[in-house]
């Protein structure tokens, strides 16, 4: 009998462990179940919110949509033609700019020239000042033209004055 209790005993034994191996894979189960259950569950409220957006868009009449996007469309257009008409307008003071400043280049050129008429090294030096005065305006002005254009919905007039007191310093 005493074999029979031992066998008895590690049949028992073995069975214990069995199920605690059975009772381990029950509960890696359950965590599997339940981590299924709430992807499933998570699913399903996307499924429903989905559903919800679409619903609401549908009872959205297409036309309205239709409309929407045309008036962005004549929106963006007029800011193109406003953005255009600014670049012209901006050339435009420019190209004016370019013109007064000549003028009163040449005007203060013949002034000193008259009152300096005398003598031909102040007339040399003055016209040598006249060119390089005349290239630094070239160069200044296309710089500004650059730096205009990069700002173009900034306050063009305002620019365009500094430039022009920073060109009546730079004659003096």
């Amino acid at each position: 009998m005493s074999c029979t209790i031992e066998k008895a005993l590690a049949d028992a034994k073995a069975l214990v462990e069995r199920l605690r191996d059975h009772d381990d894979a029950a509960e890696s189960l359950i965590e599997q179940t339940t981590a299924l259950n709430k992807r499933v569950e998570a699913m399903k409220q996307y499924q429903e919110e989905i559903q919800e957006l679409n619903e609401v868009a549908r009872h959205r009449p297409r036309s309205t949509l239709v409309m929407g996007i045309q008036q962005e469309n004549r929106q963006i257009r007029e800011l193109q033609q406003e953005n255009k008409e600014l670049r012209t307008s901006l050339e435009e003071h420019q190209s004016a700019l370019e013109l007064i400043m000549s003028k009163y280049r040449e005007q203060m050129f013949r002034l000193l020239m008259a009152s300096k008429k005398d003598d031909p090294g102040v007339t040399m030096k003055l016209k040598e000042q006249h060119s390089k005065i005349d290239m630094v305006h070239r160069n200044h002005s296309e710089g500004f033209f650059l730096d205009a254009s990069r700002h173009i919905l900034e306050a063009p007039q305002h620019g365009l004055e500094r430039r022009h007191l920073e060109a009546n310093q730079n004659v003096h």
